[in-house]
């Protein structure tokens, strides 16, 4: 019985004694694989962060505009693409086989696009997307469309601002400021009554956003209204430093 009892003793001991090792074993390497997993996972995230930064410091305004499209922020039937060495803006053919192509102005140097989307033939709505970098050289996107049909050209709000971070756009609503068609005349009109051909343009060239009276519609009409125009331009400059546009 005491033989028994010994046996059984050692036997407990050596069981604990393996399993106490296997434990300690196991936990150091869970601790080992962790440690390696997590660095791994660091090094993933700052590669990618990297690229994310890399590809957003090399987009184009070409760029800037499809992924406006893609995020529905801009409304036009077609997608820029090169063709020939030559940017157009198509889209897909329809059920009918039906492609829609409308006129065209990409400038990748000067950080501007303008495409001018026809319709049904009764105008033309123009949406223009124009690039301003900050002092930090971070962009700000800019989006403007006005309806133009040749006896009338307006606006129907100030153009829009947005930055890209993340694969997102976030809009900036700080940066223009507030104004109206009534800035043209001397004494002010109610604008949900009255119709003022009125529209921003975004620059081609330089940081300058234009606003303007339609001056042909301005003609057309009657002598009170063309003797109550005070101004018919207006200009608004980018401050780089601030990251606003301010009344010139």
């Amino acid at each position: 019985m005491k033989k028994n009892r010994i046996i059984l003793l050692l036997t407990l001991s050596f069981l604990f004694s393996f399993c106490s090792e296997k434990q300690n074993n196991d936990s150091e390497k869970t601790i080992s694989e962790k440690a390696n997993i997590q660095k791994n996972k660091t090094a993933l995230n700052i590669d990618t962060v990297k690229k994310q930064k890399h590809v957003e410091k090399n987009l184009t305004v070409a760029d800037y505009f499809n992924l406006l499209k893609k995020a529905d922020l801009i409304d036009v039937p077609c997608k820029l693409q090169k063709e020939s060495n030559e940017w157009v803006c198509k889209s897909k053919k329809d059920e009918a086989g039906f492609v829609n192509e409308c006129e065209t102005t990409v400038d990748i140097k000067n950080g501007y696009v303008k495409i001018e989307d026809s319709g049904t033939g009764a105008g033309f709505l123009i949406t223009e997307t124009a690039l301003f970098k900050t002092a930090e050289k971070k962009d700000i996107i800019a989006v403007n469309t006005y309806f133009a049909d040749g006896i009338l050209q307006m606006s129907s709000h100030k153009p829009k601002f947005y930055r890209f971070s993340g694969e997102h756009f976030s809009e900036i609503t700080d940066i223009f400021p507030e104004i109206n068609a009534n800035v043209f005349f001397y004494k002010p009109y109610d604008l949900k009554k009255e119709l003022i051909g009125a529209y921003f343009e975004l620059p081609r060239y330089g940081t300058e956003i234009k606003y303007c009276l339609d001056t042909n519609f301005a003609a057309k009409r009657e002598p009170e209204f063309q003797k109550n125009i005070k101004i018919s331009e207006l200009s608004f400059s980018f401050d780089k430093n601030g990251g606003k546009f301010f009344l010139k």
